[in-house]
Order: structure tokens, then C-alpha cells, then sequence
């Protein structure tokens, strides 16, 4: 059934029930009181038979009416498709009763005398209007009753004549004619407006089954770039555990400039998965920021360092302006992904000019306590159709050939969700083909409060020296497995290889094992993680570290919260090294 046929079945439905309760077993009998005294005095003043004979088939009328009414009621629930019937039989029995109030002056011999003429049109017209207002769900309905009574009434009045006759006509006439139009236009408002709250409640349905659509697409999004991205960085953790293995190896000089290109390929692509990962992470929630006083001149200067070989290899300038020792409150390090991901872009959508980085307080620039950072570029800008859409993931302008070097869309999804978490306003202005400019709002450090610089500092390289003797891998994926011990032995590590955990603990009580890695998905009904906490009850003198490739924002939760220290594939090897070494890097 079309949404307009179920529309109309549903309205057709409720104004049915409407007169089936108004016209219900006891209100068909509450004429009866009425018509008995009439009938009666007309008999008796005279003593007309028809008086009699009125009465009794209007007690017929109304007995089969109520009969009717009586078994309907002992049915039930109404099928939708006996609702059309069910109204044509009601529409009957009320024309029924609307008749015999139409042959009410003529059969009661009201039609002789002037004052007869006078009592029933006063009689006729009551019903008229209690009658109409009882059966206003539907214009067959009021019609079917008011017409006969009340075209029996004027007949009458006119057929009695004179000018008290002609008058009672014409007025019954009028009486009739706008009893109609108003009742008729009740029937209307009560169908317009069961049509206007289905349709409302339609359109309520209907959004409700998308907003569900789109919730359940967007976990099947999830799902799916987690699946992918995990099955994507198994391989790929082992080709960068090999690569950097090369990187250690003594190589003639060809040899070593192909290595330093497979290396800076495999960084390419292990950035693209470790995008993906932030933005499970941020969904997940598993980023929380560390608010404090950040220095901005120590922000730009690692930003600047960040950024300028990329800015100076497509011949652009960029320059940062801040002023004085400012400072602002928010995450050192997630503001600068937040202002990282901003100059990234203005980098890669400029072909000539520059881009500009600026830290700005007080007006017009900033509000008052706020300080305004501006990434200004000369780019190819954004039309004003598309400027809500650049903050949706995947979404890139200019490059319809999906060309890596400008990244995979996801840069400026990833600043939105920064913005939202760190409290940082953002604002985007931009002119097609002559630039475009982004606005962060974040507020300003009350003077006196000790700043930091800015990033904490890379991890240093780690003496091999203070790495652990004895390693055990626990690992279901053999190459992984193999490159890993074959990165650790380069390292000077005894290694022990497990594939599942049963081999893992009879490893661990033969040998002096002083570090466990392990991956987090097994066989079996454990995992990686349930594996390192229990170790670290059961034998806390030993140095845990999970190797994962999850990026399931639950899962991402689950880990963070564990507080075992953990690193995701593909792992880059100095990381590795460092959390061995006691400074985990996750």
C-alpha cells in the first residue's frame, strides 16, 4: 500500500470510530423521549391514525438501527478493507431516522393548522441541528439526515401556505442551507487535519527509519574501515619491521637509495592508515585533551619546522606572526595536529604565492580572551557551495583522479572533530581562485601562568644497550612474527617466537624471558590484551607491550583504558625500540 493510500485508510479509519462513538446503542434511543410525546398530542388533538402509525415505524427505525449498532460493536476490531461498507450501512440507518423526521409534519397532520406548523418546525429544527452535529464526521453522513428532515419541513411549511407558511419555509430553507455549509465544513477541518498529523507522523516514521539508515551505514563505515585498515597494516607491519632492517644493513650505495625509497613509501602509506586511525580514535573517544598553557612562539617554531621543507619543495613561501609571549590555553599536541592538518592543506592546494599562519588577540580579529589563529593561503579556494562539505571525510576539491600527493580527504575531517573536543570555534572564508582562509579561536592564558614551548620532543634513539636480553613474541602471523625477531636480533635481543598462547607460557617458564610483545588478535578465545594484563599481575618485573592493528573505536576504548602500553601497525621501528627500552610511545 502507497504512503497515500495508507494515509487515507488510517483518516478513513479514525473518523468512522468518531461516529460509530457518537452514534453508539444509547444515543440511537435518545430520540424516543422526544418523538413518543409529539406523536401523542398530535393523536390526540386529531386523532389521526398516521399519528400512530409515525410512532410506531419510527420505533421500528430506531430498533433496527440500534440492532445494527449492537452487532457492529460486538465485532470488534474493523478489517480496513469492510471500512467503505461499514460507512454506507451507517449512512442508511441514518437516512432512515432523518426520514421519518421528514415525514414527521406530514404524517402527524402539522400541516393543518398554524400553530401545528409553528411546534414541529421548532421540533424539526432541534433535531436538524443536534442530528447534524452528532453525524459531522462526514458529509454523507450529514447529509443523509439533515436533507430529508428538513426538505420534509419545508414542503410542509409551504404546502400549509399563507404568509406564516411561506415564512417558515423560506427561514427552514435558510436553516437548512447554512446547517449544511457549516457542518460540511466541520467534516472538512476533521479530515484535514487527521490528514495533516498522519502525514506529520509519517514523515516522523520516515525520518526516524533514515536517521537509523545513516546511523547503521555510518557503523557499517566503521566497521568496515576498521576490517580494512587491520587487514591492511598485517603486511605492512612486516614490510616496514623488514625495511628498517635494511635501513640497519651495510648496502652499496644503489641499494641503499632503493631502501630509502621503499622506506619513505611505506611512510606514505603507513600516514594514509594512521589517518583512518584518528579518526576511530576521535570517535571513539579515546582522545582526551590535556589542557595548559601553550607558548605560541614555541608552537610556530615546531609547526615551522614541521612544514617548511614541504612549502619550500613547491617553491611557496610561509610565514608565522605572533605576538610577543603570547600563550593560550589547550593540548600542545593536539592543537598542533589541529593547526598541522590546516597548513597541510593550504600547502597542498596552493600552486603559487604562500601561506601566512598567524596568531592574532583583540578585535576585529579575535573576541575579547580569545586569541585568533589564521592559516591564510593563496590557494585555488572553495566555492561557497562546497564549504560545508570539505569538512566531510573523503571529500577533496580539484582532484578527481584521487591523486595521493593531496592527501585522502580526510585531513580537514579530522580538524572539525579536534575543534569540537579542544572547545577551538572554527570559521572558514574562501574566493574561488584566490585563496582561502581558516580562523581557530582559542582561548587566551591568563598572564603569569608558565607556558610550555610547545610539542613535547621526539623520543630520542634509544641505546641498544639498555634494550631487554630476552624477548618473547607472541604472534599467529609468521612473517609479522619473523620480522620482528629479525629486527630485534639486529638489536643484540635474544628472541622467542610464539604463535599462540598455550606455546607463549611454556616459553615464558623455560627461558628468562625479561619483555613480552605481543599482537592483540590470537587464536583461541583470548586476545593480546587479557594475555599482558594477567602477566602483569602474575609477574609485574616484566616489560608488556601490545602490537595491534584494531582500529574499532570500541576496541581503540578498551585498550586505552586497559593502560598497558601498546603501539599500532604498522610500528614504526624506533618506536618499538623506545618502548622497549621503558619509554612506550603509544
Amino acid at each position: 500500500m502507497s504512503e497515500g493510500a495508507s494515509t487515507r485508510v488510517a483518516v478513513q479509519r479514525i473518523r468512522l470510530e468518531l461516529l460509530l462513538q457518537k452514534t453508539g446503542p444509547v444515543r440511537i434511543l435518545s430520540p424516543i423521549p422526544f418523538a413518543t410525546p409529539l406523536a401523542v398530542v398530535f393523536y390526540l388533538k386529531w386523532a389521526s391514525v398516521l399519528a400512530l402509525v409515525w410512532l410506531g415505524l419510527f420505533y421500528a427505525v430506531v430498533a433496527v438501527t440500534y440492532l445494527r449498532r449492537r452487532t457492529l460493536q460486538a465485532r470488534g476490531p474493523l478489517p480496513d478493507h469492510e471500512l467503505p461498507d461499514i460507512l454506507r450501512g451507517r449512512v442508511r440507518d441514518i437516512l432512515l431516522l432523518g426520514a421519518m423526521w421528514g415525514l414527521a409534519p406530514w404524517m402527524l397532520s402539522a400541516h393543518r393548522s398554524t400553530d401545528d406548523i409553528v411546534l414541529i418546525s421548532i421540533f424539526i429544527m432541534g433535531a436538524i441541528s443536534l442530528g447534524s452535529a452528532i453525524v459531522s464526521t462526514h458529509r454523507q453522513t450529514i447529509a443523509a439526515f439533515s436533507l430529508p428532515a428538513g426538505a420534509g419541513m419545508v414542503s410542509a411549511c409551504f404546502w400549509h401556505g399563507g404568509l406564516v407558511g411561506w415564512v417558515l419555509a423560506g427561514c427552514m430553507a435558510l436553516f437548512l442551507v447554512m446547517t449544511l455549509k457549516w457542518t460540511f465544513q466541520q467534516a472538512d477541518l476533521l479530515e484535514q487535519s487527521l490528514t495533516v498529523r498522519f502525514e506529520k507522523e509519517d514523515l516522523a516514521r520516515r525520518l526516524e527509519q533514515q536517521v537509523e539508515l545513516v546511523e547503521n551505514a555510518n557503523r557499517e563505515k566503521s566497521r568496515f574501515l576498521a576490517s580494512a585498515s587491520h587487514d591492511l597494516r598485517q603486511p605492512l607491519h612486516a614490510i616496514s619491521l623488514f625495511t628498517s632492517v635494511l635501513e640497519r644493513s651495510r648496502l652499496d650505495p644503489d641499494s641503499a637509495q632503493t631502501v630509502t625509497r621503499l622506506s619513505h613509501s611505506v611512510r606514505l602509506l603507513n600516514q594514509s592508515l594512521d589517518t583512518m586511525l584518528d579518526i576511530s580514535r576521535l570517535d571513539a573517544g579515546a582522545v582526551q585533551p590535556s589542557v595548559e598553557a601553550v607558548g605560541v612562539h614555541g608552537l610556530f617554531l615546531s609547526l615551522s619546522h614541521t612544514f617548511a621543507g614541504s612549502a619550500q619543495e613547491r617553491e611557496l613561501q610561509i610565514r608565522f606572526r605572533a605576538p610577543g609571549e603570547l600563550a593560550v590555553m589547550s593540548d600542545a599536541q593536539l592543537l598542533t595536529r589541529l593547526l598541522g592538518n590546516l597548513i597541510d592543506n593550504a600547502i597542498k592546494y596552493t600552486r603559487s604565492g604562500g601561506v601566512l599562519i598567524a596568531a592574532r588577540t583583540g578585535a576585529p580579529a579575535a573576541r575579547a580572551g580569545w586569541v585568533c589563529f589564521e592559516v591564510i593561503d593563496t590557494g585555488i579556494g572553495i566555492a561557497r557551495e562546497h564549504q560545508v562539505r570539505v569538512f566531510d571525510e573523503f571529500f577533496q576539491l580539484d582532484n578527481p583522479q584521487r591523486d595521493r600527493a593531496a592527501g585522502l580527504g580526510i585531513g580537514l575531517s579530522i580538524v572539525k572533530r579536534l575543534s569540537s573536543l579542544l572547545e577551538h570555534p572554527i570559521e572558514l572564508s574562501s574566493t574561488p581562485a584566490r585563496g582561502t582562509r581558516f580562523r581557530v579561536w582559542v582561548r587566551q592564558a591568563v598572564e603569569g601562568t608558565p607556558a610550555l614551548a610547545g610539542p613535547a620532543p621526539a623520543d630520542p634513539v634509544v641505546s641498544e644497550g639498555r634494550l631487554p636480553r630476552h624477548v618473547l613474541i607472541v604472534d599467529d602471523e609468521r612473517v609479522g612474527r619473523e620480522a620482528l625477531s629479525l629486527l630485534l636480533s639486529s638489536c643484540g635481543c635474544t628472541v622467542h617466537g610464539a604463535s599462540d598462547l598455550p606455546q607463549a607460557r611454556q616459553l615464558l617458564e623455560a627461558n628468562p624471558i625479561e619483555a613480552v610483545v605481543s599482537d592483540d588478535r590470537l587464536p583461541g578465545d583470548s586476545n593480546g590484551l587479557a594475555f599482558l594484563l594477567a602477566l602483569r599481575d602474575s609477574a609485574p618485573h616484566l616489560r608488556t607491550l601490545l602490537v595491534t592493528g584494531e582500529t574499532a573505536p570500541q576496541r581503540i576504548s578498551e585498550i586505552k583504558a586497559s593502560g598497558v602500553p601498546f603501539l599500532h601497525k604498522p610500528v614504526v621501528a624506533q618506536q618499538l625500540l623506545n618502548a622497549l627500552s621503558g619509554r612506550p610511545s603509544a
